[in-house]
């Protein structure tokens, strides 16, 4: 009873932000170069294999002709669940990008060592069109066999109001193509009316969220930690598609009973269809890396918050520890090479999005001490 409720506090998300690694204010790298399907690519080991579904490229340079635009989560995928909401133990298959340039089987050679006793048959076979979503496959099955409905709590959550992450564009028109196209990631805080009290949101594009401070630098609201300012939108495949424009490190901030859980997602990307009015965006992923141990040691403070005896070195945590470590499948850095050890474990996720408002910021929360340290 005891692990099971540690599961369930450790993943039934009940508040989630949206912040930058070290401060970073800008996205970096050289994202949506993928180009679809097909080609082949040189990574980690050497070796050469074909590509897999990755971001559309951008198209040519076209400034935006249109207002500001914001856009908030609606409902999250997990991976339990296809975008239609249906059950399925392989709809994790079909969220994240191809990270590491590889379509990976169960008899893949050129990857990196599966560590803490995983099989590589386990580890290896990526997702659809070689999505690497070893979160999904792996992590996932351990949280809906304790919380058949995490799914459900997070998305119940946000439909009441307690959270939140929204995106505001800049100048988005109507257009079909625009590059570059500045765009800012925030947290959104519980929503309340003008006298504090909670309600729902309408969803109806009037809805003032508050934004959590803590995102934004020197609280500062058109100043968040997380921007974009290589976004894009392109046409692709008869969608209009908004694209993060690089590889950018975020952490998704998980409230768990009082305390907050960061899932650190390194070499991240973020891609959404926007509707022609520009008022919702479905088939929205966030694909990145997670830090294997970093997630441990995260976890193991949302342990000691529920009980000090979880606290490491704790043979129950421990345990728990152990199966993480297994569902590592990739490198940190996003690569592969057969002489290393996994020490990350990638991760895709999905969304779909309502127009909304910025609201005032939100006050700040308190600090959590970290109760393993006491």
């Amino acid at each position: 009873m005891l692990r099971s409720r540690f599961i369930l506090a450790g993943f039934a998300f009940t508040a989630l932000g949206l912040s930058a690694c070290d401060g970073s204010v800008e996205s970096t790298g050289t994202g949506g170069s993928g180009g679809g399907t097909g080609g082949s690519t040189t990574s980690g080991s050497g070796a050469t294999s074909d590509v897999g579904i990755q971001p559309p490229d951008p198209g040519p340079e076209a400034p935006g002709d249109g207002t500001d635009t914001v856009l908030a989560i609606r409902k999250l995928y997990l991976g339990d669940t296809d975008r239609d909401g249906n059950s399925s133990t392989s709809a994790w298959k079909e969220f994240g990008f191809d990270l590491d340039g590889k379509v990976s089987t169960k008899d893949s050679k050129d990857l990196c060592k599966p560590v803490a006793g995983a099989k590589p048959s386990a580890v290896y076979e990526d997702g659809t069109d070689g999505r690497d979503n070893s979160f999904g496959k792996n992590i996932l099955p351990i949280i809906t066999s304790l919380a058949s409905d995490a799914s459900t709590q997070v998305n119940d959550s946000i439909e009441g109001g307690s959270f939140t992450i929204m995106l505001k564009i800049d100048k988005l028109g109507t257009g079909d193509n625009y590059n570059p196209l500045m765009s800012k990631l925030y947290g959104g805080a519980k929503l309340v009316d003008a006298n504090m009290m909670e309600i729902q949101p309408k969803w109806d594009g009037t809805d003032a969220w508050p934004v959590v401070p803590e995102l934004l630098n020197g609280g500062n609201i058109e100043d968040p930690k997380v921007q974009f300012p290589k976004a894009y939108l392109v046409s692709s495949e008869g969608a209009r598609t908004w694209v993060s424009g690089g590889y950018a490190d975020i952490t998704l901030n998980l409230s768990v009973g009082g305390f907050t859980l960061g899932l650190t997602i390194s070499s991240a990307v973020i891609t959404t269809d926007i509707s022609a009015d520009n008022t919702k965006a479905s088939n929205g992923t966030i694909a990145g890396i997670l830090d294997t141990e970093q997630l441990i040691a995260e976890l193991a403070k949302v342990a000691g918050s529920f009980d000090p005896s979880l606290c490491p070195p704790s043979s129950t945590f421990e345990s728990i520890a152990q199966q993480i470590r297994q569902a590592s499948d990739i490198l940190t850095d996003g690569g592969q090479d057969p002489a290393k050890d996994c020490d990350g474990i990638s991760i895709g996720l999905g969304f779909d999005m309502q127009q909304v408002q910025l609201g005032a910021v939100a006050p700040a929360a308190e600090p959590q001490p970290n109760p393993c340290d006491m």
